[in-house]
Protein backbone atom coordinates (compact mmCIF):
# COMPACT_ATOMS: atom_id res chain seq x y z
CA UNK A 1 0.00 0.00 0.00
CA UNK A 2 1.12 3.75 -1.02
CA UNK A 3 0.91 6.06 1.73
CA UNK A 4 0.54 9.70 1.36
CA UNK A 5 0.85 12.55 4.46
CA UNK A 6 0.88 16.34 4.97
CA UNK A 7 0.40 18.64 7.54
CA UNK A 8 -0.16 22.16 7.27
CA UNK A 9 -1.29 25.15 9.25
CA UNK A 10 -4.18 27.27 8.15
CA UNK A 11 -4.74 30.78 9.22
CA UNK A 12 -7.90 30.03 11.30
CA UNK A 13 -8.92 28.57 14.41
CA UNK A 14 -10.04 25.03 14.72
CA UNK A 15 -13.92 25.31 14.53
CA UNK A 16 -13.20 27.01 11.40
CA UNK A 17 -11.09 24.62 10.05
CA UNK A 18 -13.95 21.79 11.13
CA UNK A 19 -16.50 23.55 9.69
CA UNK A 20 -15.03 23.73 6.50
CA UNK A 21 -14.04 19.72 6.32
CA UNK A 22 -16.98 18.43 7.90
CA UNK A 23 -19.42 19.12 5.79
CA UNK A 24 -19.31 16.59 2.59
CA UNK A 25 -20.81 19.52 0.37
CA UNK A 26 -16.83 21.25 0.53
CA UNK A 27 -15.54 18.32 -1.64
CA UNK A 28 -17.09 20.71 -4.25
CA UNK A 29 -14.36 23.52 -3.70
CA UNK A 30 -11.63 20.90 -2.40
CA UNK A 31 -11.65 18.91 -5.88
CA UNK A 32 -9.34 19.72 -8.36
CA UNK A 33 -10.49 20.80 -11.97
CA UNK A 34 -11.29 19.02 -14.36
CA UNK A 35 -12.88 16.76 -12.23
CA UNK A 36 -16.55 17.36 -10.59
CA UNK A 37 -18.10 16.04 -7.64
CA UNK A 38 -21.91 14.87 -7.51
CA UNK A 39 -23.31 13.92 -3.72
CA UNK A 40 -25.68 10.66 -4.76
CA UNK A 41 -26.57 10.00 -0.83
CA UNK A 42 -25.17 10.82 2.32
CA UNK A 43 -26.05 10.11 6.36
CA UNK A 44 -27.05 12.71 8.44
CA UNK A 45 -25.68 13.52 10.53
CA UNK A 46 -22.70 12.04 10.33
CA UNK A 47 -21.65 10.09 12.91
CA UNK A 48 -18.97 6.93 13.26
CA UNK A 49 -20.55 4.50 10.74
CA UNK A 50 -22.17 7.13 8.55
CA UNK A 51 -21.90 6.12 4.57
CA UNK A 52 -21.40 9.13 1.86
CA UNK A 53 -21.46 8.20 -1.94
CA UNK A 54 -20.52 10.76 -4.97
CA UNK A 55 -19.71 10.74 -8.30
CA UNK A 56 -16.62 11.87 -9.31
CA UNK A 57 -17.01 13.01 -13.04
CA UNK A 58 -14.43 14.22 -15.37
CA UNK A 59 -16.75 15.06 -18.55
CA UNK A 60 -19.92 13.44 -19.50
CA UNK A 61 -20.02 10.27 -18.71
CA UNK A 62 -16.28 9.76 -17.88
CA UNK A 63 -16.18 9.10 -13.89
CA UNK A 64 -16.29 7.49 -11.13
CA UNK A 65 -18.36 6.68 -8.08
CA UNK A 66 -17.09 6.44 -4.74
CA UNK A 67 -19.22 5.30 -1.78
CA UNK A 68 -17.15 5.75 1.89
CA UNK A 69 -17.82 4.77 5.53
CA UNK A 70 -17.00 6.79 8.20
CA UNK A 71 -14.90 4.41 10.40
CA UNK A 72 -13.83 7.15 12.61
CA UNK A 73 -15.92 10.59 13.75
CA UNK A 74 -14.70 12.50 16.49
CA UNK A 75 -16.12 15.81 15.90
CA UNK A 76 -15.45 19.41 16.84
CA UNK A 77 -16.75 20.47 20.33
CA UNK A 78 -16.28 23.91 22.07
CA UNK A 79 -12.93 23.48 23.88
CA UNK A 80 -11.42 21.21 22.19
CA UNK A 81 -8.13 21.13 20.63
CA UNK A 82 -8.20 18.10 18.19
CA UNK A 83 -10.59 16.51 16.32
CA UNK A 84 -11.27 14.56 12.93
CA UNK A 85 -12.58 11.76 11.34
CA UNK A 86 -11.74 8.40 9.25
CA UNK A 87 -13.33 7.62 5.84
CA UNK A 88 -12.57 4.81 4.12
CA UNK A 89 -13.64 3.16 0.73
CA UNK A 90 -16.24 0.47 0.28
CA UNK A 91 -16.29 1.50 -3.56
CA UNK A 92 -13.94 3.74 -5.81
CA UNK A 93 -11.54 3.79 -8.43
CA UNK A 94 -9.15 1.88 -6.04
CA UNK A 95 -8.49 -1.28 -4.36
CA UNK A 96 -8.47 -0.03 -0.91
CA UNK A 97 -8.28 4.00 0.28
CA UNK A 98 -8.10 5.32 3.68
CA UNK A 99 -8.20 8.75 4.73
CA UNK A 100 -7.55 9.89 8.31
CA UNK A 101 -8.07 13.93 8.46
CA UNK A 102 -7.03 15.59 11.81
CA UNK A 103 -7.32 19.18 12.80
CA UNK A 104 -5.07 20.81 15.59
CA UNK A 105 -5.58 23.98 17.08
CA UNK A 106 -2.42 25.67 18.22
CA UNK A 107 -1.78 28.29 20.64
CA UNK A 108 -1.74 31.11 18.45
CA UNK A 109 -5.73 30.81 17.52
CA UNK A 110 -4.90 29.10 14.05
CA UNK A 111 -4.66 25.37 13.40
CA UNK A 112 -3.34 22.41 11.84
CA UNK A 113 -4.72 20.11 9.38
CA UNK A 114 -3.20 16.30 8.84
CA UNK A 115 -4.32 14.41 5.72
CA UNK A 116 -3.03 10.92 5.93
CA UNK A 117 -4.16 8.68 3.01
CA UNK A 118 -3.46 4.55 2.80
CA UNK A 119 -4.58 3.15 -0.33
CA UNK A 120 -3.82 1.21 -3.24
CA UNK A 121 -5.07 0.70 -7.01
CA UNK A 122 -6.36 -2.04 -9.01
CA UNK A 123 -3.69 -3.11 -11.06
CA UNK A 124 -0.98 -3.67 -7.82
CA UNK A 125 2.33 -1.62 -6.39
CA UNK A 126 3.81 -0.40 -9.79
CA UNK A 127 0.64 1.11 -10.97
CA UNK A 128 -0.09 2.70 -7.35
CA UNK A 129 3.02 4.29 -7.25
CA UNK A 130 3.51 4.89 -10.61
CA UNK A 131 -0.17 6.41 -11.32
CA UNK A 132 -2.03 6.91 -8.11
CA UNK A 133 0.52 8.23 -5.79
CA UNK A 134 1.48 11.33 -8.12
CA UNK A 135 -3.05 12.06 -8.68
CA UNK A 136 -3.34 11.18 -4.49
CA UNK A 137 -0.24 13.83 -4.08
CA UNK A 138 -1.65 16.36 -6.63
CA UNK A 139 -5.51 16.17 -5.09
CA UNK A 140 -3.58 16.54 -1.41
CA UNK A 141 -1.82 19.80 -2.43
CA UNK A 142 -4.89 21.27 -4.01
CA UNK A 143 -6.93 20.58 -1.08
CA UNK A 144 -4.35 22.25 0.70
CA UNK A 145 -3.96 25.32 -1.22
CA UNK A 146 -8.30 25.76 -1.83
CA UNK A 147 -8.61 25.24 2.54
CA UNK A 148 -6.12 28.19 3.25
CA UNK A 149 -7.72 30.15 0.69
CA UNK A 150 -11.30 29.46 1.53
CA UNK A 151 -10.76 29.84 4.85
CA UNK A 152 -8.49 33.08 4.67
CA UNK A 153 -11.20 34.85 2.81
CA UNK A 154 -13.75 33.60 5.48
CA UNK A 155 -11.89 35.17 7.97
CA UNK A 156 -11.46 38.49 6.13
CA UNK A 157 -15.68 38.15 5.11
CA UNK A 158 -16.05 38.08 9.66
CA UNK A 159 -13.37 41.04 10.35
CA UNK A 160 -14.46 42.95 7.73
CA UNK A 161 -16.15 45.92 8.88
CA UNK A 162 -19.66 46.88 8.96
CA UNK A 163 -21.11 50.14 8.11
CA UNK A 164 -24.03 51.35 11.07
CA UNK A 165 -25.36 54.86 11.49
CA UNK A 166 -23.94 56.38 13.84
CA UNK A 167 -26.17 58.85 16.55
CA UNK A 168 -26.51 62.59 15.11
CA UNK A 169 -27.19 60.88 11.72
CA UNK A 170 -23.34 60.61 11.09
CA UNK A 171 -22.33 57.73 8.52
CA UNK A 172 -18.87 55.99 9.95
CA UNK A 173 -17.57 52.08 9.57
CA UNK A 174 -18.36 50.66 13.44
Amino acid sequence: MARFKQTFRVKAALAATWGLHDDPQALHDLTPPPLRVKILAIDKPLVKGSQLSFRLVLWGPLGATWNAIYDEFDPYQPGMTRCGFVDRALRSPFRAWTHRHTFEALPDGTSTVTDEATFQLFGGPLLTWLMGWPAVAFLFMYRRWRTQRILIRARARHNAPSAAVAPRGDSTAI
